[in-house]
């Protein structure tokens, strides 16, 4: 499209926003990310505990919820589907990967980035159903703006070669973002001064188990040593007492020589409980109960109701993100009246609240059929708008 042309079509677009977001982006060029993914990644997840046993925790309860598929009819009502292509490419949906691995790697990437990218691959033909579907990099991919539709496409780049996808064929799932149009707002930078912090403190503990495990310092003496002497001093310093096999040797000093201590105490800066406060800020923008990851004392009645929480608070909503993705972008290609969602009754830490639910439900007498239905996450069914004679009955004798 010539610029005179992209041009006209942004003061034809309704949305004042649009045209304000797109007007500084030259048409066809992507829009970079404004964090550095490479090292939230490294110092995030692959240098600090904390922060990798929440994103795996997430990722992988995540990916160990089963998926069903059903049907809707034209009254309304929603039949399971048990066989389905759809349902076999959920399964596997490339030759490289199985369900769990694939949801795990989505996950994971947007609780790292906050942003994850899917992509739909063809069979070729003309029935347009996707064959194959792939997680993708959020650091090798761009934002195309567009002035008309907001997004006009993607461009990944790896090595120096540039891929470019329609929209179509790219899920883009990402997390709010106050500041950014068209990324999401990584957890990690959110985290990012207590992590450092951790890591800080990982290889301050480091360091001082290294070299003897006591507070550096310095030695004294009340003569001038020669080149000689100084250079052999350093050399037996390091010889006796840095190093873990040395720790806690005595130092055998000559002559004049005497030690002082350098540095502060642990106790004085308050170490440990500095740790542990940024471990729990960690796990706080995570929303992970700390009892799953080791920050806190865990019975086996903690870690029951702490996982119930993590479901309840973070894997479910996650969920209700995915499925309703994958009903607008994957699913319309399968046919119509068709919706993908996760079986909640599946997920074991629920299973007393869905149980004490459905018992709740049943005993209700007041209720619809329809009205019960919906408590428990069903549709609607047809004549289910009556109230059983019975019921109306114990009703109106209670009101008597």
């Amino acid at each position: 499209m010539k610029f005179f042309d992209w041009f006209k079509s942004i003061n034809k677009k309704e949305s004042a926003a649009t045209r304000a977001m797109t007007l500084w982006v030259p048409g066809g060029q992507g829009v970079s990310p404004k964090t550095d993914y490479s090292s939230l990644a490294k110092e995030g997840f692959m240098q600090n505990s904390v922060l990798f046993s929440c994103v795996k925790e997430i990722s992988s309860a995540v990916a160990g919820v089963p998926w069903l598929l059903f049907r809707r009819s034209s009254n309304g009502e929603r039949r399971e589907v048990l066989q389905h292509p759809l349902l076999d490419l959920i399964e596997r949906p490339n030759p490289l990967q199985g369900k769990f691995e694939w949801i795990e790697s989505a996950a994971s990437f947007l609780y790292l980035s906050g942003n994850a990218y899917l992509e739909s691959v063809g069979s070729g033909d003309r029935s347009g159903m996707p064959k194959e579907l792939y997680v993708l990099r959020p650091d090798r991919m761009r934002v195309v703006p567009d002035p008309i539709h907001f997004v006009g496409g993607y461009e990944y780049t790896v090595s120096g070669r540039k891929v470019k996808f329609s929209s179509d064929k790219i899920l883009h799932l990402k997390l709010f973002h106050p500041l950014d149009d068209w990324y999401g707002l990584s957890p990690v930078q959110v985290a990012s001064l207590a992590i450092d912090k951790l890591n800080s403190g990982d290889k301050w503990n480091s360091s001082l188990l290294q070299n003897a495990a006591v507070p550096s310092g310095a030695l004294t003496c009340k003569q001038r040593l020669t080149d000689e002497q100084f250079e052999r001093l350093k050399t037996e310093m390091r010889r006796q007492i840095q190093g873990v096999n040395n720790a806690r040797e005595p130092l055998l000093l000559e002559q004049d020589l005497e030690w002082r201590e350098l540095g502060i105490s642990p106790k004085d800066m308050d170490w440990i409980e500095g740790l542990k406060m940024s471990a729990l800020q960690v796990a706080q923008v995570y929303n992970v109960p700390p009892e799953l990851i080791g920050l806190s004392p865990a019975t086996y009645q903690n870690r029951k109701e702490a996982r119930k929480a993590l479901y309840t608070e973070v894997i479910c909503p996650f969920l209700n993100r995915f499925r309703d993705a994958l009903n607008n972008w994957l699913v319309p290609h399968f046919g119509e009246n068709l919706l993908l969602d996760y079986n909640k009754d599946g997920i074991e830490a629920l299973s007393e609240d869905q149980e004490a639910l459905w018992n709740r439900v049943n005993q209700s007498e007041f209720l619809t059929l329809n009205e019960k239905r919906r408590m428990v996450g069903f549709d609607d069914v047809a004549g289910g708008d009556q109230i059983s004679l019975r019921s109306q009955n114990n009703f109106n004798t209670e009101g008597e």
